[in-house]
């Protein structure tokens, strides 16, 4: 059973003829008692409102933490994500190029085939003309000799 500062107040004690207490200074005693005994219930009630708000307030803490942690293990995850990302997109962007470059290179190659078969077949055309220049021109010189031999042959006769 507790004892409250009440009861301590309304203690009364049993009084002895010839060893007795004087009754004043016990009643001034234990309202002094009583008075130290509430102020220490109040300060246990206190402290005790004290240490459930701390937990509370510790409860709030470790919440915050839990859900700061979570969101930091969210964000690194969403950042390896996107890294990841990232990458898997320039390897994209690197492929498509080297695939464009290759077939830029396929045609200029192709050109480069068709402009060396066109400079052969000029080549050989001009040989042809050059040759049939030659030709004719000796065909010419020929018939020039011919006619000069005539011309020779004709004014002596």
């Amino acid at each position: 059973m507790r004892i409250t500062p009440h009861d301590i107040r309304q203690q009364q004690f049993t009084s002895k003829l010839f060893k007795g207490y004087d009754p004043q200074e016990v009643d001034a005693f234990l309202d002094d008692v009583a008075e130290d005994y509430e102020s220490v219930l109040k300060e246990a009630a206190l402290l005790k409102e004290q240490m459930v708000a701390q937990e509370e307030r510790s409860r709030g803490v470790t919440e915050r933490e839990k859900s700061l942690q979570e969101t930091l293990v969210t964000t690194q995850r969403l950042a390896e994500e996107m890294k990841a990302a990232s990458r898997r997109e320039a390897e994209l962007i690197v492929r498509e190029a080297e695939l464009r470059a290759e077939k830029v290179l396929e045609a200029v190659r192709g050109e480069e085939a068709r402009i060396r078969t066109e400079i052969h077949a000029l080549r050989r055309m001009r040989r042809q003309v050059f040759e049939e220049m030659a030709s004719t021109l000796e065909r010419y010189q020929r018939l020039m000799s011919v006619e000069d031999l005539s011309e020779d042959d004709g004014g002596a006769s």
